[in-house]
């Protein structure tokens, strides 16, 4: 496609690219559906504001499930009455012998991002304590690798398990009352799965069937999740949060990687919303012929001018859990960090670096 905006980077999961303008009434686009595709690619070929995108899609009596287009399905837009109409032509009407390619439908978001979409990534500390757990091997071995076997100290009944590394603590604090309420999560790094082959006194015996890093004592086990779809669209974010930091705690923050914020679903986050990521501008000090930056952490009783907030990014939520939430990197124009704003879309443009 032209313009896409989830694009595979490199370095990360996704970049995001302005989306661009759509044809004017007078014309009409024709898209053929491409592998890798998401129904976020296509809606940024032919519409220019992100947030009708939805209404487009499934207001449209053409298509009766977005979800359930396929790579070589033929879409195209026209106008009708000042308003856009996507038409839709399935591949199997094209080709005489049925579907040419048994790929799977498109999705709303890139499948790279959907182990955290199905998946806890981020858990409360507490439950920590009612997990599954490593135990290690009869040979003692620190580092266990694929077809290796080993026993948790569980006796578990679902036969797949996902292993995972507890990596950071993210805590949030709320007042409560005349005191103060603190919730504590903490993120997990997948690195194997593997298939429970017997139990014995209250533990169960399991074989790594693959592995992402090296299995060590006391890593933590969840039962596989089912593979689901996810659908949801972008959509402005409506309050401000914080970025408590990178889910695995990297001091930095890339396109694509993923971030903790301080706000969850009983702050109204919800998955698919957008936010602006932004720095705090610097401090001047003093009056006129005499003005300076003040400096990190120092204090001062002297009048205090702040300059504007810098846009440095662009954030969307994948994932909300109830006071904190998951959120990928989709544009960042310097390396983002710990204590940044993410603050709702602004119609106007933003000052940048």
């Amino acid at each position: 496609m032209t313009r896409k905006l989830f694009n595979l980077a490199a370095a990360g999961l996704l970049v995001v690219a302005l989306p661009i303008l759509a044809a004017g009434p007078a014309e009409s686009q024709r898209y053929v559906v491409e592998r890798g595709d998401t129904l976020w690619d296509i809606a940024a070929t032919f519409f220019d504001n992100p947030w009708q995108w939805p209404k487009v899609w499934y207001a449209n009596p053409a298509i009766n499930d977005p979800n359930l287009i396929y790579p070589g399905d033929v879409l195209t837009l026209t106008w009708q009455a000042g308003q856009p109409t996507v038409s839709y032509q399935p591949q199997e009407a094209i080709a005489p012998h049925g579907k040419v390619s048994d790929t799977p439908a498109l999705t709303s978001v890139d499948s790279r991002l959907l182990p955290y979409l199905r998946q806890d990534m981020l858990v409360e500390k507490a439950r920590l304590v009612a997990l599954p757990r490593v135990l290690g091997s009869t040979d003692g071995r620190q580092y266990l690798s694929l077809h290796d076997t080993l026993y948790v100290d569980a006796a578990l009944n679902a036969k797949d398990w996902q292993v995972f590394r507890v990596e950071k603590t993210f805590s949030r604090t709320e007042k409560s009352g005349a005191g103060a309420e603190s919730t504590a999560m903490v993120s997990l790094k997948h690195v194997a799965d593997g298939r429970i082959r017997a139990q014995s006194q209250g533990r169960s015996v399991l074989t790594l069937t693959s592995v992402v890093q090296e299995v060590r004592p006391n890593d933590v086990l969840l039962p596989l999740p089912e593979k689901t779809s996810p659908r949801f669209w972008p959509q402005a974010a409506q309050i401000d949060a914080t970025l408590l930091g990178h889910l695995y705690g990297s001091e930095y923050v890339a396109n694509g990687q993923l971030v903790v914020l301080d706000k969850g679903a009983k702050d109204g986050v919800t998955a698919g919303q957008m936010f602006t990521v932004t720095e705090a501008g610097a401090n001047v000090l003093n009056g006129p012929g005499e003005y300076r930056y003040q400096n990190a952490n120092e204090s001062t009783t002297q009048a205090i001018t702040p300059m504007p907030d810098v846009t440095v990014g662009q954030t969307m939520v994948v994932r909300a859990y109830p006071w904190v939430s998951l959120a990928v990197i989709t544009q960042a124009r310097q390396p983002i960090k710990a204590g940044m704003h993410a603050v709702p879309p602004s119609p106007q443009p933003a000052y940048g670096r």
